[in-house]
């Protein structure tokens, strides 16, 4: 076999002199790179601070970039690299990320996870989408410009970006921006020209610290806005903004009067531009019936109506989980977000998902002595039952709560009072008796969904109302129609290919929705779901299967 190439010099030298900054760079540096690779061994250099690698023909970050883990600068511009290890996760303490003009198709989505991220610059790729960075709270600067996104990273807008203040995404394809833009607080400089935009929403107007904000470059409609843009400085573009949101608030506020709350989201809906209700429109969810033979039904005994007596469950089926990069990230965030917000922190309802596959009907719905309820929950190794996991996390709660010294229980862990002093807790079951859901605390492993998941059966329980439960499964339905997890081949016939005038038809999402029967102990129907009455809104069309 080869002998191991002698390590390069610069490499010799900075473990020799305990550098803690490395920079690689050029011609010369390449040609080795071409003949031999990269030295291995400057993998072992873990007390560097800063790596430069640039103007190479490097084509990958390999697996070993995780051994740096001091890295607060990791620079690799101008390269060939097509593909950067997951490993890049182990990096903990960078602040500065620079993968700007290489071949990257994608990146990986454990950067979502690098929390002391500062600045991420990946301009000049061939980026189609973009991992979640929600949690980087401490982002600055973000340039994505110069790739082949047709849209904002998705989780962009939101409140925990309160720091960001750069955001460069100049040429690509996007088409719109998310009137959400308004909660990026800390933004002053907006680049978004040179791309496809239709629109600008006016909500822009409300980001107060914004000093520039280039637009041009892209086909608005609105003809007066394109000239400002093209022509005035920043501010006037904003005051415009600033009153077309004002009009179009006094103008809903006017149409509203004396009309219910029905009619008001079909004004809101019908009042907007015609091509807007089209795509609406096309958003479709399809309810299929109750079915005897392959149905899941659940019966709810007696002893749960004491302590949690609301449950509404029903199945989505054919999903893709691999449609896209994040599809099952933004699925899950779905439920958490809809659990600090709508459910109140859990308090009011509780969400819990099954892998269709793994779920053994009928179901039951009961509750029993805590000592008695037996259950692997998620995330944990062991069974343990009800009583141990709950007095577990009552302990780390209150630990929680010592360590953050504060007077109360956080919120995050206000839930736990909803079993407090409680003989019985609420567990759904299957036909074998496993227990497949403990809420409010936990969903079990045994039905634990994955990428590979194509039918979900979704369990919303509360113990204020089933009113609540309905209202927060609606809600979750609606999302999880949008995010377009529905499996492509579900559309019928003709939905996709072009439009007359030789533009791609905007295709809407697609999901299938079926029917979960809960009945009391004598097998009486008690509730099915979705009903005619459930899912109310004009925001998508429901086709229900004719009886």
């Amino acid at each position: 076999s080869a002998m191991m190439e002698p390590s390069w010099q610069e490499v010799v030298q900075a473990r020799k002199e305990e550098r803690r900054e490395l920079v690689l760079h050029g011609p010369d540096i390449s040609s080795r790179i071409e003949d031999n690779g990269l030295d291995k061994s400057l993998y072992d250099l873990i007390n560097l601070n800063f790596l430069e690698i640039s103007k190479t023909c490097l084509t990958k970050v390999d697996d070993e970039i995780g051994k740096m883990i001091n890295l607060t600068s990791l620079v690799l511009h101008s390269n060939n690299i097509n593909h950067v290890s997951s490993e890049i996760k182990q990096l903990k303490k960078l602040k500065f990320l620079d993968l700007s003009r290489n071949s990257l198709e994608r990146l990986p989505e454990e950067i979502g996870d690098l929390r002391e991220l500062h600045t991420i610059n990946v301009s000049g790729n061939q980026l189609t989408d973009f991992p979640l960075i929600s949690e980087l709270h401490n982002l600055h600067v973000l340039d994505i410009s110069h790739n082949r996104l047709e849209s904002l990273p998705e989780d962009l807008c939101s409140p925990e970006l309160s720091l960001l203040n750069q955001l460069n995404a100049a040429g690509n394809q996007i088409t719109s921006m998310p009137s959400e833009i308004e909660v990026l607080v800390s933004l002053k400089l907006l680049d978004l020209s040179d791309n496809a935009m239709l629109e600008i929403p006016p909500e822009l107007s409300n980001c107060l610290k914004l000093k520039e904000a280039n637009l041009k470059g892209n086909r608005l409609k609105d003809r007066r806005l394109a000239k400002m843009i093209e022509q005035c400085p920043t501010k006037s573009v904003l005051d415009y903004l600033g009153n077309v949101l004002a009009q179009q608030r006094a103008k809903s506020g006017k149409k509203d009067k004396g009309k219910t709350k029905k009619d008001k989201k079909k004004t809101a809906k019908a009042g907007d531009n015609d091509d807007e209700m089209e795509i609406l429109m096309k958003n479709m969810m399809k309810v299929l019936h109750f079915q005897e033979e392959k149905g899941i039904t659940v019966k709810v005994t007696s002893a749960v109506l004491e302590i949690r007596p609301y449950i509404v469950c029903c199945m989505v089926r054919q999903l893709d989980f691999h449609k896209s990069l994040n599809m099952f990230k933004r699925f899950i965030n779905l439920q958490t977000k809809l659990h600090d917000s709508m459910c109140n922190k859990r308090q009011a309802a509780t969400i819990a998902t099954h892998d269709v596959a793994l779920v053994k009907g009928p179901l039951l719905y009961d509750a029993k002595d805590p000592t008695e309820i037996k259950l692997l929950p998620l995330m944990r190794k062991a069974e343990v039952t009800a009583r141990q996991l709950v007095d577990k996390l009552c302990q780390e709660a209150e630990e929680y709560r010592k360590e953050k010294k504060r007077n109360q229980t956080s919120g995050i862990h206000k839930y736990l009072d909803l079993l407090k002093g409680k003989a019985t807790f609420p567990f759904l079951a299957d036909n074998e008796g496993r227990v497949i859901s403990f809420p409010p605390i936990t969903n079990c492993d045994v039905t634990k969904i994955s990428k590979d998941t194509t039918d979900v059966l979704i369990e919303v329980t509360s113990s204020t109302s089933l009113d609540t439960c309905k209202k927060v499964m609606d809600a979750l339905l609606q999302e999880i129609l949008e995010i377009g997890v529905g499996r492509d081949d579900t559309t019928e016939g003709g939905a996709t290919g072009g439009s007359e005038d030789g533009t791609a038809a905007v295709t809407g999402q697609r999901l299938i929705v079926e029917q979960v029967r809960i009945v009391d102990p004598d097998g009486n129907l008690k509730v099915v779901y979705p009903s005619r009455t459930d899912l109310p809104s004009a925001a998508y069309r429901v086709i229900r299967e004719v009886e």
